[in-house]
Parts: C-alpha cells; sequence; structure tokens
C-alpha cells in the first residue's frame, strides 16, 4: 500500500468498507494530523485485525482509547511512536514503545468507564473510595507489563470526573501502605506474595497519567504523576512533553 494512499481508501482498507462505531473518530484522525494517518498505514494490518475481532461496545471503547492515545502521541512532532513493539514476546507487553531523543520508553494504555461507578448520593466520599480502589486495581493489574531498564508511563483513560480531580500522590501513598501492610485479600488478586514482589514491578513505573478520553472536546487537563521511586523516573523534557498531551 502507497505512502501516498488517499485517505479514503485507508479507511475502506481498515474497516472492509463496512460502517463501524470507530470509522468516524478515525476518520477525523486522519485528516487534521499527517502524522496520525502515516502511524494507522504503517500498522494499518494490525489495527484492521483488531477492529476486525473486536466485537463488544466496552472493548471497542477500548481500542478507541487505545488509537487515541497514539493520535496524541504522535502530535509530539520529537515522538516516534511504535506499536506493540513487543507483540512476539512471550507474555502482554506495553502497547507503544516511544523514541524520544535518545531514548526509549513505553506506554501502556488502560481504560476506566464511569458505567462501572455506582454514585450514592447521601455518601459524598462514596466515589472517592470507589476511584482509589479502581487505582489500585488498574494499577496492580499493570505492573506486569512494566519492562524492565527503561521508564514506562500507564495512561488511564476515562470518562468519569472522579478519575480527573483525583489525587494521584494521595492514591499511590495509600496503594504502597496498603501493600506494606499485607492487607489481607489484596495480595492474592495480583499475585503477589511478599510486597518485594509488588516492588518489583513498582519501581519500573515512572508515571501515571490520567486523561479523559476524546478530551479535545473538553477543559479538563491531564492529571499527571510521577513516581519518585522509580528505577527509570521520567526526564524534565519527557515530563514536559507528557504534560503536553490534550492541553486544553
Amino acid at each position: 500500500m502507497s505512502a501516498k494512499i488517499k485517505n479514503d481508501q485507508l479507511l475502506a482498507y481498515l474497516f472492509d468498507g463496512k460502517p463501524h462505531t470507530l470509522s468516524g473518530p478515525m476518520s477525523r484522525w486522519i485528516e487534521a494530523s499527517r502524522g496520525f494517518k502515516e502511524f494507522a498505514s504503517e500498522y494499518r494490518d494490525k489495527i484492521r485485525k483488531k477492529i476486525r475481532i473486536t466485537q463488544s461496545d466496552s472493548a471497542v471503547q477500548d481500542l478507541m482509547a487505545e488509537l487515541d492515545v497514539a493520535y496524541q502521541l504522535v502530535q509530539q512532532k520529537r515522538f516516534t511512536v511504535i506499536y506493540e513493539p513487543y507483540g512476539s514476546e512471550k507474555g502482554r507487553g506495553p502497547d507503544f514503545a516511544v523514541a524520544f531523543k535518545s531514548f526509549t520508553f513505553n506506554v501502556e494504555v488502560t481504560r476506566i468507564h464511569s458505567g462501572s461507578l455506582e454514585r450514592n448520593e447521601k455518601s459524598p466520599g462514596f466515589e472517592r473510595q470507589q476511584v482509589n480502589g479502581r487505582l489500585v486495581d488498574t494499577v496492580c493489574e499493570k505492573l506486569g507489563q512494566m519492562r524492565p531498564g527503561m521508564s514506562n508511563v500507564l495512561i488511564i483513560v476515562s470518562d468519569s470526573d472522579f478519575f480527573a480531580a483525583l489525587d494521584l500522590d494521595q492514591a499511590m501513598t495509600q496503594m504502597k501502605d496498603r501493600v506494606e501492610q499485607k492487607e489481607e485479600g489484596l495480595y492474592g488478586r495480583y499475585g503477589f506474595v511478599k510486597p518485594a514482589d509488588f516492588f518489583k514491578y513498582y519501581l519500573r513505573l515512572s508515571a501515571i497519567l490520567i486523561r479523559p478520553l476524546g478530551s479535545e472536546e473538553t477543559k479538563v487537563s491531564p492529571n499527571l504523576w510521577l513516581n519518585n521511586q522509580a528505577k527509570h523516573p521520567l526526564t524534565s523534557p519527557l515530563k514536559n512533553a507528557l504534560q503536553k498531551l490534550q492541553q486544553p
């Protein structure tokens, strides 16, 4: 497929010429960004396969969140974005490897939707407790995908205002406290036997970025947390570049 392929030809290939929930967003991203068109063209077979096998509404939204992050990453002209770079290796790896200046860092994307959160008007702190619980679940589930020897960023996409306003420093401190106190039931869910098992992977996590899905249409800024215990922390230029993702 030629690099100069027309937009409609690329979209027809990705979606087999059929209507799809993702065709609208993909069309907008390809029209708006030459970088994203090049990304979608380079990884067209992988994207096409994912579109074909993604059936449920929730799975479609997960894929849209993943591609939305790809769209945002390629807007940073100094980023070179590689899709699923470790796919051939055993076990799950991060969604993207991103070359930036003289080094490469990884990005894993996950989505949390507000439909999974229950509201309780009589208990103002109820939603906050749920959000903190979901954050712990999400981080612990993803830690195993953090690669050793390099920086790793976890991007959490959510349509919930609670996550956008979450105090990540406080939430992550509370999570570490629960691990160190060997909270009953916490270890078994994630395969940790002792605190050292958790911290082996936790120290690989350089940062968490929480951002709303499709936030180009909102006034909500990304919520960035930096792990001051990470073996490979983010450099200041990389931190600044990540903070530019979806600036209102």
